[in-house]
């Protein structure tokens, strides 16, 4: 199960130079800032990048208003755009899917113009997402659409969560790889088979003063609070959970801030460090229950 690092502002400003086995881009149109988030993430394994659908929704919250169909089609457009005049291309590019603003029938025009015919020009894959807003019925008509090969799941919160861990069972079997937004859970990755998942969180310890550090024993990272705050109630016990958790390789002067001499690269690359411990288990979790999707992919290619 592959995790993806979603870039944080500290990497698109380039402030910390962070290597990452696996990077999550999202493009809002600035393309430097991409370009500046690749170069201080070392030399990822393979990176991908998401539409900037979630601007469009915020838009929608704070103004009340849809932004107009034409402007997210341009948007779309430059999108296209930016990743057309790539040296180097993502693994994976997301759909614009707003589902839940302007319907399917506008999402599945979208997919017939612009990102199936983008995707047969380009070869950069395009990931499908089955929308919190449809039917898990309709699953089914994605997986037999022959040009839909990469497709993502939105997991809604509910307390079952099997009958999902089914739908992506049967992508995997139909060879097609099912991404996981926001999924880094161990509610989630012990019960749902994804091919990969994504954290937009993994790079909060620089917000909130914590430090990550994966527990093998249980399948999940856990965090500890030894931040500015922290360090000033509790100096001592600060200073032993950060011990505890890093091992060293995050420093009290790091958590107390650039000004006071620390490095937001090594709090990250602690970060990392955790979800490259994480994705290297729940790989072999999956494989132990008869599931290897790099060996699947490799079956449906020969």
């Amino acid at each position: 199960m592959r995790i993806y690092l979603a870039s944080t502002e500290d990497m698109y400003r380039g402030r910390a130079q962070v290597d990452v086995r696996r990077l999550l881009l999202s493009y809002w149109g600035a393309e430097s800032r991409y370009d500046v988030a690749l170069q201080h993430t070392g030399s990822p394994e393979d990176w991908c990048i998401d539409s900037g659908a979630h601007f469009f929704i915020s838009a929608y919250l704070k103004k009340g208003a849809l932004v107009p169909t034409e402007e997210v089609e341009a948007h779309i457009q430059r999108y296209q755009d930016y990743m057309r005049g790539l040296a180097v291309k993502p693994a994976w590019a997301v759909e614009m899917d707003l589902q839940d603003l302007y319907g399917m029938e506008v999402v599945t025009r979208w997919r017939e113009e612009l990102w199936k015919p983008f995707e047969k020009e380009t070869g950069i894959p395009i990931v499908y997402n089955h929308h919190i807003t449809e039917p898990l019925e309709t699953w089914q008509d994605m997986l037999d659409d022959p040009d839909m090969n990469r497709l993502a799941l939105s997991i809604p919160r509910v307390p079952d969560l099997r009958p999902y861990g089914v739908k992506v069972f049967e992508a995997y079997e139909a060879g097609k790889p099912v991404h996981g937004f926001a999924q880094v859970r161990q509610r989630s990755m012990r019960v749902i088979p994804f091919f990969s998942v994504d954290s937009t969180s993994w790079g909060a310890g620089a917000l909130f003063g914590t430090v990550h550090r994966f527990d093998s024993g249980l399948g999940k990272n856990k965090t500890t609070s030894a931040g500015r705050s922290m360090f000033r109630k509790d100096p001592k016990k600060a200073m032993a959970g950060l011990l505890a958790s890093t091992r060293g390789k995050v420093r009290a002067k790091d958590m107390l801030g650039v000004k006071a001499g620390g490095s937001l690269s090594r709090l990250y690359q602690n970060a990392s460090d955790a979800y490259k411990d994480m994705e290297d288990w729940y790989t072999a979790y999956w494989s132990v229950k008869g599931i290897d999707w790099e060996k699947r992919l490799e079956q449906k290619a020969a």
